[in-house]
C-alpha cells in the first residue's frame, strides 16, 4: 500500500477567530510549490498577498483583504493557461480559494490562514 506523504503549504479556511479556524471543515491548500512557483516567476510582487504569507504562521485577513484576494485569484486564473501540471494546480487553487472568500463574505466572516 503507498503511503502518501502530506502536503505542505498553507491552510485557508473559513473563520472568525484561530479557535473557529481549528474546527473549520471548508479548506483549501496553498501548496508549497506553488507559493515557489509564484515567487520565482516575476509575478510574486502582485501576488504580495499570497507570496509574502508566513508558511509557518498564522493570519487573518481582514474584509478589505480577503476582496483583494478575490482579485489576486481571478489574476491568477486568467495569467495560468499553460497545460502544465503547475499551472494546473494553481489554477485549481486559485478557483478553490476564491470560492472559500465569497463564501467567507456572504457568511460575513474572514479568511484564516494557518501554516504548517
Amino acid at each position: 500500500m503507498e503511503r502518501k506523504t502530506p502536503v505542505i503549504g498553507i491552510d485557508f479556511c473559513i473563520a472568525t477567530n484561530e479557535k473557529e479556524a481549528a474546527v473549520s471543515i471548508k479548506t483549501g491548500k496553498f501548496e508549497e510549490n506553488i507559493q515557489d512557483y509564484l515567487l520565482e516567476s516575476k509575478l510574486g510582487d502582485s501576488f504580495e498577498l499570497l507570496t509574502g504569507l508566513d508558511q509557518y504562521g498564522d493570519k487573518l485577513f481582514s474584509v478589505q483583504e480577503i476582496n483583494q484576494l478575490i482579485k489576486v485569484c481571478e489574476a491568477l486564473q486568467t495569467i495560468c493557461r499553460q497545460p502544465t501540471e503547475i499551472d494546473l494546480k494553481t489554477k485549481t487553487f486559485a478557483e478553490a480559494l476564491k470560492g472559500l472568500c465569497l463564501e467567507a463574505l456572504k457568511l460575513n466572516k474572514l479568511v484564516f490562514a494557518s501554516g504548517d
